[in-house]
């Protein structure tokens, strides 16, 4: 159970969970909602009280190179996500890889054609951020973060993500992912409806309390214990 900061929406305490391979929808979280939760569960930001925990382990008490190696398993993807300005989207993309892993860019970005292609971002891989579309830019945040091999998956659904058009790609590119590569995954926003065919949980944020809790009907549903994050 944690106390997130900030003049919090959530419940205080709020305690939650994701399975492995488990994807939890919340509706009714907003992009501001969001943030707190999203911070504190990816370990950018501390609780006012109470514990994190990722893979059966505190996240305050790992020395400072095992959060770095925690936090390569997990994409946290909001609107306050950035790329480097000054180097391509290809580049961007291909950060991760190649820093931990010592790669060249071709090297990095050749195993994820497939996901380049869903996102549309083929186009425009040599193009610098300041050159491309809000849409673009946030694909290409999305390209980022799966391309690493995240195990965990964070984020706030917006922008034209929100739309069904931007829904019904994204949808696409996380079944393929976790099919190929297996992940669990923490979704919020306004409205999920488009994402319900991932879940296997909804929670509805309403007056500072997680109304209801609804399984969804997934032939893929976890049967592995729960994963406290928070």
């Amino acid at each position: 159970m944690v106390i997130l900061p900030g003049d919090s929406a959530w419940p205080a305490p709020l305690s939650l969970a994701v399975a492995f391979n488990e994807v939890v929808l919340i509706e009714g979280a907003g992009l501001a909602v969001s943030a707190p939760l999203l911070e504190v569960a990816s370990t950018l930001a501390s609780p006012v009280a109470g514990h994190v925990r990722h893979w059966g382990r505190d996240a305050a008490t790992r020395r400072r190179e095992r959060l770095f190696r925690l936090r390569r398993r997990i994409a946290y993807i909001s609107p306050q996500q950035v790329l480097l300005h000054l180097i391509s989207l290809a580049e961007n993309i291909a950060l991760g890889p190649c820093y931990y892993q010592g790669c060249s860019e071709a090297e990095a970005l050749a195993p994820h054609a497939d996901l380049l292609e869903h996102l549309e971002l083929k186009a425009h891989l040599t193009q610098k951020p300041t050159q491309v579309s809000k849409a673009i830019y946030a694909r290409a945040v999305w390209a980022r973060e799966l391309v690493k091999g995240p195990e965990l998956i964070l984020a706030a659904i917006s922008g034209e993500f929100a739309t069904p058009a931007g829904a019904a790609m994204l949808t696409t590119v996380l079944r393929e992912y976790r099919t190929r590569y297996g992940a669990a995954a923490l979704l919020l926003g306004k409205s999920l409806e488009a994402f319900y065919p991932l879940g296997h949980r909804l929670l509805l944020l309403e007056d500072r309390q997680l109304q209801k809790q609804t399984i969804l009907e997934h032939r893929a549903r976890p049967l592995t214990a729960y994963l406290p994050l928070v």
